[in-house]
């Protein structure tokens, strides 16, 4: 794998986790129970998505 690859895979990776770490801080300010589940199916989906990214490699 280039340099150049890597640094593709360290930026989606480093884009998932700003993404996650957002969704959990904006999940917790919800008052609106349907948000919050939208918010939490949301979050399993990316952290599933990212759980199979390291998975391939």
């Amino acid at each position: 794998m280039s340099q150049k690859e890597l640094l593709y895979l360290e930026d989606f990776l480093g884009h998932q986790e700003y993404f996650l770490k957002h969704l959990s801080e904006t999940k917790e300010c919800m008052d609106d129970e349907n948000l919050v589940k939208f918010l939490t199916k949301l979050e399993k989906k990316n952290q599933v998505l990212v759980t199979k990214f390291y998975e391939l490699l």
